[in-house]
């Protein structure tokens, strides 16, 4: 008897433990083990200890400072025009238009595509004189260069990502909307509110919660962005796309500098932290509300 209550006991946990193995090797070790790099620095393929001394010489790097501005200034723009795009097709789809599952198919092609082909696409339609968009938008800013300049080149790595991400960030959106009670927006008919009255009074508080998930899996997103970059800009010209998970990929990757990579991603690590904090409290108010 004491026997089969104690299999029944841990008999859910046998069950989980492939999974959470899976998760311990894929995840646990490398994060632990990226702790323990980043306190050592290589040379000649040995390693030696060098405590926080790969910390002190990021904060005071310029190009680290340059590399973490430069995300937070992508992470805005990309995620305030993405919420933009998602909530404005989300209430037509919401409302029921015809052709929907069309329309849908076409939005959600995007982001059937991976970052590296998305990017790889985007690079060919900028290329300079034979790219497709390029030759259409360079006369409306002064026949500009996109990839050959600073601006232009974050511009269309956003786009690209925007045009990636318009469908995830939509579909979220959705799925909130239509969680919102019909008879709401009946009653709100019956008291003679108007269409803009019904968003900011019905729609826009009940899709709130959904809308924080949404942007806080957006800015998880833009801080780990490397795809794009890679594929589009590589960082340039020069450093002007050189965002921090860019610059982390280069150090340990490109330049072999495997602790100064790795202290980077600790720090990358406490800021997902940190947004995953606010996750966690966005998931917490959204089921307060349900």
């Amino acid at each position: 008897m004491n026997f089969r209550r104690i299999l029944n006991k841990i008999y859910p946990y046998i069950l989980i433990s492939p999974a959470l193995i899976f998760v311990i090797g894929v995840s646990l070790y490398p994060t632990l083990f990226s702790f323990h790099l980043s306190l050592q620095r290589s040379r000649r393929g040995v390693f030696e200890y060098v405590g926080l001394r790969n910390f002190e010489i990021i904060f005071n790097s310029n190009n680290f400072w340059h590399s973490l501005r430069l995300s937070f200034v992508y992470g805005i723009l990309f995620i305030l025009i993405v919420m933009i795009i998602a909530f404005i097709l989300a209430l037509i789809f919401n409302r029921g238009i015809r052709f929907s599952g069309f329309y849908m198919t076409i939005i959600f092609i995007p982001w059937m595509l991976s970052e590296i082909v998305t990017g790889i696409m985007w690079r060919w339609l900028f290329l300079p004189d034979s790219g497709l968009l390029q030759n259409l938008l360079a006369p409306l800013f002064g026949d500009m260069q996109f990839l050959g300049d600073n601006a232009g080149a974050m511009g269309v790595v956003i786009g690209a990502t925007i045009w990636r991400m318009m469908a995830f960030a939509m579909l979220l959106v959705l799925a909130g909307l239509q969680t919102i009670p019909k008879e709401l927006f009946e009653a709100a008919d019956i008291d003679g509110a108007n269409g803009w009255n019904k968003f900011w009074r019905v729609t826009w508080p009940l899709a709130l919660p959904t809308t924080q998930v949404t942007v806080v899996f957006l800015s998880i997103q833009s801080i780990n962005a490397v795809g794009m970059f890679l594929s589009i800009t590589s960082g340039g010209p020069g450093r002007a796309t050189e965002v921090l998970s860019l610059q982390m990929y280069r150090e340990a990757i490109e330049f072999f500098n495997f602790g100064y990579g790795a202290s980077l991603s600790v720090i990358m690590f406490f800021i997902n932290a940190i947004l995953a904090v606010v996750y966690i409290r966005a998931m917490r108010s959204q089921y307060a509300y349900d």
